[in-house]
């Protein structure tokens, strides 16, 4: 029932066609009798602050953010999450007590589904991809017992600054290049563990893929993305 208790949630993201979020987030929410609506919020990047200030202004608790601003949205937040700190990275914002704060949840929910899965073994990860959620992945892996990482992006200026931070903050050691066939073939085929961390092969380019062919890749490796639209890319 929607009235002035009803809590107000949502999704802050560019594009958003992709996203299941606003239908799985209102059916729990009506199966469960829970007053509150979750609405998808795509906005152009250059109105990310008047949006997050918007949200505050309207009572928003909170929303959920993704591609591209989980890295972006972190100069008009009032604080950070340990975690989110760590990471450099927000997928959650929560508006409480007037203030703006950020958090992080990708990573311990990427380590969940790994310990859900079964797997064990990501001593040497390859991360494809230095965004946002590559961040939290990379970071969340090696405090969870990787010892070797290495991160392709087609921007390597981009990988390398993330490669630093993961040095930096952890034990790890972590190397950064140029995301091509060349480079895919050396490193793929010596991970253990493989993440797409890229948007490709989302809703709607759904043929599209980081890589040419998975033939480099051993056989013991887990291959994954965190690709949710379509179930299986």
């Amino acid at each position: 029932m929607l009235n002035t208790d009803t809590a107000y949630l949502g999704l802050l993201g560019n594009p958003l066609s992709h996203s299941h979020s606003p239908l799985m987030h209102n059916a729990v929410f009506e199966k469960l009798g829970v007053n509150a609506l979750y609405f998808p919020l795509e906005i152009a990047a250059g109105m990310l602050g008047q949006a997050i200030l918007g949200l505050q202004a309207l009572g928003f608790r909170g929303v959920n953010v993704t591609i591209p601003f989980k890295e972006a949205v972190i100069p008009f937040l009032d604080d950070l999450s340990p975690e989110a700190h760590l990471y450099q990275a927000v997928n959650v914002v929560a508006f409480a007590g007037g203030k703006i704060v950020g958090h992080n949840t990708d990573g311990p929910g990427f380590i969940l589904a790994l310990d859900e899965a079964g797997v064990t073994n990501w001593d040497h990860c390859l991360l494809l991809g230095a965004g946002g959620a590559a961040r939290s992945i990379s970071l969340a892996l090696a405090q969870k017992g990787a010892r070797q990482m290495t991160i392709l992006d087609i921007d390597e200026a981009k990988a390398g600054s993330l490669a630093e931070h993961v040095s930096h903050h952890t034990s790890v050691t972590c190397e950064a290049k140029l995301s091509n066939a060349a480079n895919w073939a050396q490193s793929g085929g010596q991970a253990d563990l493989i993440v797409n961390c890229t948007p490709m092969g989302m809703y709607p380019k759904v043929g599209e893929s980081p890589v040419e062919s998975l033939d480099e890749v051993s056989d013991q490796a887990v291959v994954c993305d965190i690709v949710y639209n379509p179930v299986q890319t």
